[in-house]
């Protein structure tokens, strides 16, 4: 009987220390998995305002499709023959690269709608093997798309379509710009490549 009740004993001990080891292992599994999730040390600069627009395949875009996608926005016209080829050139690449993760999209708004008709825009993405529920050339009207390059984005004074800028902006899943990075600069463009891959892993 004394036997019993000490073997008793011994099990229930066994089994409050496995209880507590396993609870131990939890919490330094939690631990390591915060520790493991890179930090963002960006500023959130401002929120974009909702938008909509056509794009390039005919169908209309919203932003709000975007919502929990971190996305890149720019501006660009078709007949634009130096900043738009090496700016899309870079976009293209970091297309290219995450073409295959579905938190990242990529936004490209005309600042020439008159010229850039949908048939024009679907030409030039095209060329750039561009998907269009990945990577969006929009047309919308020109007070639309000023009111988003100096209001919305805060990237230039614009007199479309001979100004416009040449910077890439950083979206966040919330829909806060995040950054903004010289699409003509490589180093900056792979400054961006950095960030954008920890940012993608920060919202698994």
């Amino acid at each position: 009987m004394k036997n019993t009740k000490k073997l008793l004993k011994n099990i229930v001990g066994l089994l409050i220390c496995l209880l507590l080891v396993n609870g131990c292992s939890k919490k330094e599994s939690n631990s390591e998995l915060q520790q493991t999730k890179p930090t963002i040390d960006l500023p959130k600069i401002k929120e974009v305002p909702s938008f909509s627009g056509t794009n390039f395949d005919g169908s209309k875009f919203s932003s709000q499709s975007l919502k929990g996608k971190v996305w890149l926005a720019s501006f660009m016209f078709t007949s634009c023959g130096d900043i738009c080829p090496k700016l899309n050139s870079q976009l293209s690449a970091l297309y290219g690269e995450f073409k295959d993760n579905a938190n990242l999209n990529f936004v490209s708004i005309s600042v020439d709608p008159d010229n850039d008709t949908q048939e024009v825009l679907k030409k030039y993405a095209e060329r750039y093997g561009a998907k269009p529920n990945k990577w969006a050339f929009l047309r919308m009207s020109i007070d639309t798309v000023k009111s988003l390059s100096l209001e919305g984005f805060r990237i230039a004074s614009l007199d479309a379509p001979l100004d416009h800028s040449k910077r890439i902006v950083l979206v966040d899943s919330e829909g806060q710009i995040r950054g903004y990075y010289d699409g003509l600069d490589s180093q900056d463009v792979d400054k961006l490549r950095e960030v954008l891959k920890k940012m993608l892993i920060s919202i698994h």
